[in-house]
């Protein structure tokens, strides 16, 4: 029998999971998004640890992390402000804050997922790292910018996105049942092309 390979488990799973939360669960389009922000965080602290390796590999010195880490928090930082911006126009009614709220105290089970879904988010990023990146030796072969450029490449994605669905939201009214399917075929393409 095969080994199912643990890169199309995630993408699976990732696609579902927020496909199944606005057709089953009536999960919002903002609190879909809250997922995705949890995957982007842990993305950002793996990238740190893939590059923190790679310079302990090749004993190149910080200066290239410091200075990739300092850019990638800052186009993380605008790449979290566009989407809420373009969330905005959207739904100019959102509330943020009570969304964040219901987002960390859903329950399943009887169980607040913020102190479930995190910790289990944290620790599938890690074990993605450790079985992709460390066990398979890629901190031997990987230069800085192959670890950051896709990692940065990405984020100017998802700004051109939130650019365009602002855009889109002053002109016409699409369900946010389109924007999730949008949201979860772009994301699987992406992870599909570059993320080797």
């Amino acid at each position: 029998m095969r080994k199912l390979n643990p890169k199309y488990v995630q993408l699976v799973a990732d696609a579902v999971i927020p496909l199944a939360g606005i057709l089953f669960w009536d999960w919002g389009l903002y609190f879909i998004l809250l997922f995705y922000f949890l995957d982007m965080i842990a993305s950002e602290v793996i990238t740190h640890l893939k590059s923190k390796k790679t310079i302990e590999f090749s004993g190149i010195g910080q200066k290239p992390r410091i200075s990739y880490g300092f850019q990638s928090a800052i186009f993380l930082s605008i790449t979290l402000l566009a989407i809420h911006a373009a969330m905005y126009f959207i739904d100019p009614t959102i509330n943020f804050k009570t969304e964040i709220f219901a987002f960390w105290t859903y329950e399943e089970l009887g169980i607040q997922q913020g102190y479930v879904l995190t910790p289990l988010v944290a620790f599938g990023a890690y074990q993605q790292y450790k079985m992709s990146f460390f066990m398979m030796g890629q901190f031997q072969k990987v230069t800085q910018n192959e670890i950051w450029n896709p990692h940065i490449k990405a984020y100017l994605v998802i700004i051109g996105a939130a650019g365009i669905a602002t855009g889109l939201a002053q002109v016409v009214d699409i369900p946010e049942m389109v924007y999730v399917l949008l949201i979860v075929v772009a994301s699987t393409t992406y992870q599909l092309l570059f993320n080797k």
